[in-house]
């Protein structure tokens, strides 16, 4: 089936170039070093200082929450660079008319275009959820508890459709540049504001309220959002202060999302990802018709 075989050909482009595969995880070397190097202890003695016990453990359990935070951002960050470098084949494709040598045959645009976006799909959900998979062997490594089978499948549901959403994103983008050059700058410019878009650098909380009320929308933060609060909440509830203090922290760490009094659930969070997702397709898809027909 010529789909699969295209489907095969861009997936294997990508990991037969191990300096693109390099490139599409540097963000995640960068966030790693500024955690482990700079944030991860003072981290983890905020943490104590705001839910800590009187129960032996407290500061095992104050370092796996930090380290499942910085995990879920890193696997927002992954899922939009591997997206970036899988759809970055079609912008190379363009730019060296191999793109025209497929439109001769007599095959839809949309096959090649669904492969594009599918190679970037699943590429980036099997590196998401090996990424999930390292972090939560470390933790177990170090003494931690692990996640249960429940909470690992409401992660991989939440790791695709903020994959979905990503690649949906990226193919909008790519859509507007015709050069590796232009789309090397688009990747850096996005790489560089995902880390604050997601609130990995700076949790939600301690960003001013201007910027608050803007990434509450963006389907990257409601994504890192959402695996924060499913990874983290058993963590949170072992500590012995009161529902008030879990709450403000669960907050001000970004694991809550509210539209005034209203409180975003998981799912709701996912629903808000996939509904995105359609929308940047939708509009990617206009765009790239309205270009068919003003070629003609």
């Amino acid at each position: 089936m010529l789909f699969v075989r295209f489907l095969k050909r861009n997936i294997l482009l990508y990991f037969r170039d191990r300096t693109s595969v390099f490139f599409s995880f540097l963000s995640t070397i960068i966030v790693l070093a500024i955690m482990i190097a700079f944030l991860g202890e003072a981290n983890v003695s905020t943490t104590l200082g705001v839910l800590g016990a009187d129960q032996a453990g407290e500061h095992l359990r104050a370092s796996c929450l930090i380290i499942r935070w910085t995990v879920a951002g890193i696997i927002v960050v992954n899922a939009v660079s591997v997206s970036m470098t899988l759809v970055g084949v079609m912008v190379r494709d363009e730019e060296s008319d191999t793109m025209s040598a497929f439109l001769v045959a007599p095959v839809k645009r949309a096959v090649y275009v669904t492969g594009y976006v599918v190679a970037a799909v699943l590429v980036a959900l099997l590196m998401c959820i090996l990424t999930f998979v390292l972090g939560e062997l470390y933790i177990y490594c170090i003494g931690g508890d692990i996640v249960t089978a429940k909470e690992a499948c409401e992660v991989i549901l939440i790791i695709f459709s903020i994959i979905f959403s990503s690649a949906a994103f990226v193919f909008l983008c790519a859509v507007f540049v015709h050069t590796s050059s232009a789309y090397g700058g688009l990747t850096t410019v996005i790489g560089s504001l995902m880390g604050f878009l997601a609130a990995i650098y700076v949790p939600y909380g301690g960003m001013p309220d201007m910027l608050q009320d803007i990434i509450r929308f963006v389907p990257a933060f409601q994504g890192s959002s959402a695996i924060r609060e499913v990874m983290m909440r058993r963590e949170i509830q072992w500590f012995g202060c009161d529902d008030a203090v879990k709450n403000g922290y669960s907050e001000y760490m970004g694991l809550v999302v509210r539209y005034g009094d209203h409180t975003v659930s998981s799912m709701g969070k996912v629903l808000y990802m996939f509904a995105a997702g359609v929308v940047l397709l939708g509009i990617a898809i206009f765009v790239l018709n309205r270009k068919k027909q003003a070629e003609r």
